[in-house]
């Protein structure tokens, strides 16, 4: 799973989309899924202008607005973007940091996926 920390008013969580875009698009036939963590609500920005953005950028994977600081906070985000790459079976952090930013981020997780259908 991807677990993708961004807002809408970040320019460079923003310049990272089409790569999750991307990612999501590559990646969701597999056991592999994106969930987005908004952190809009630090900012007061409406669940109703977050869920237009995700519309109109066309972002089909689930977000999360209101939990979103809570999240964060349990993670260590103190910057944004943040993106994780956790084990769907142990919960584990595979990746995070500059392995999963621009075109790493399908390098690293096409890579995961490979070793998780070998074991």
């Amino acid at each position: 799973m991807l677990l993708d920390f961004w807002a809408t008013w970040c320019t460079p969580c923003r310049a990272e989309l089409p790569y999750v875009r991307k990612a999501y698009e590559r990646f969701r036939q597999q056991p592999f899924d994106v969930i987005g963590v908004s952190l809009d609500a630090f900012q007061r920005v409406p669940a109703t202008r977050l869920a237009a953005f995700v519309q109109e950028q066309q972002m089909p994977w689930p977000q999360i607005y209101s939990e979103g600081p809570a999240i964060a906070a349990t993670y260590g985000v103190s910057a944004i973007p943040a993106v994780f790459l956790i084990s769907g079976d142990t919960g584990a952090i595979l990746a995070s940091g500059d392995d999963l930013r621009d075109e790493a981020l399908l390098q690293t997780i096409d890579r995961h996926l490979k070793g998780a259908v070998r074991q």
